[in-house]
């Protein structure tokens, strides 16, 4: 199986609509209701430069992950919209792809990463918690989420 490359992106770019598609459908089929979109209402251009950063996961010529970061302030980011295809799970990408979107937080100049996730979402919790984050009061007022997160980034 072809090493999986994680490569900057556009938000919008047509391998992200597929792969966002994918999350979504994902989320309804586990009783999800989204309120605000793909994204809580992040556009794709806050997760671009110079205030954000898009990466997608590559298996050979397939798009297999995307996740997103943009600055809430000078010294906190968030990190918003990770996703890997259940055919590419099991395999640690989805470490890998929180752990490059911290980096990505971390060139944008920040120190704090945040994220939220649905309440029901029990693997990606257990992924965060590993990773270092810590539960935090609700920092967005995101509807759709119910957990919050925070981790200090190392420079």
């Amino acid at each position: 199986m072809p090493e999986i490359t994680l490569r900057s992106a556009a938000a919008d770019s047509p391998e992200s609509v597929v792969l966002l598609a994918a999350y979504e459908a994902e989320l309804v089929s586990l009783g999800v209701t989204l309120n605000h979109g793909w994204a809580g209402g992040v556009t794709p251009s806050q997760l671009a430069p110079p205030l954000g950063a898009w990466l997608v996961g590559w298996r050979g010529e397939d798009a297999v992950a995307c996740g997103g970061v943009r600055l809430l302030s000078p010294e906190v980011c968030e990190i918003k919209r990770m996703y890997v295809d259940p055919s590419a799970r099991g395999a640690g990408l989805a470490r890998r792809l929180l752990t490059a979107l911290e980096g990505a937080g971390v060139d944008l100049g920040a120190r704090i990463a945040r994220l939220d996730t649905g309440r029901d979402m029990a693997p990606a919790v257990g992924l965060y918690r590993a990773s270092g984050y810590v539960e935090i009061e609700d920092y967005n007022g995101n509807p759709d989420a119910g957990w919050w997160f925070e981790k200090q980034l190392s420079a």
